[in-house]
């Protein structure tokens, strides 16, 4: 079930900018999150995770976007406090090209991205079918500099 949890907004965006400037030190042009530890801390959504890509796609420049399935839409937005570019995918529709969207509309087209450490297999392949350009890196040293507690992220595989 889905929770919000305890902060503020800016406590969020305070949180994200500091991801944001550790990508610019790492050379990482975006990170996508699935629900876990990483995405609680920075943007305060706890979700659960099914066969059904809930993920955040933040870029080292502009804000943060986050991708889910559209029946889930009115349940994230009440959830959502670090940004208001919520996408969302339909059935007959590829979750995938939602992500690669985000990343072309933040022109991020080239480059390294960071993929965080528990995500599910199915979303990296999907994103990297889409997106072959792209350099696919683990997010962990980026997170980790931006004091970011990934260790209690679940490793959770499908």
């Amino acid at each position: 079930m889905p929770q919000a949890t305890e902060g503020s907004e800016t406590l969020y965006r305070a949180r994200i900018a500091k991801v944001q400037e550790a990508m610019k030190e790492f050379g990482l042009q975006a990170i996508i999150l699935e629900p876990g530890a990483a995405m609680m801390y920075l943007t305060g959504v706890r979700w659960g995770r099914s066969e059904r890509s809930f993920v955040l796609v933040l870029p080292q420049k502009g804000k943060p976007a986050f991708v889910l399935p559209g029946f889930e839409e009115m349940r994230a937005k009440e959830l959502v406090h670090a940004g208001d570019d919520v996408r969302i995918w339909q059935e007959d529709e590829s979750p995938f090209q939602k992500m690669t969207d985000v990343l072309r509309d933040r022109d991020v087209t080239m480059g390294r991205v960071g993929i965080d450490d528990s995500a599910r297999f199915f979303v990296f392949d999907g994103l990297r079918k889409l997106a072959p350009k792209l350099e696919y890196v683990s997010a962990r040293p980026v997170l980790k500099a931006a004091g970011v507690d990934t260790a209690q992220t679940p490793r959770q595989r499908k």
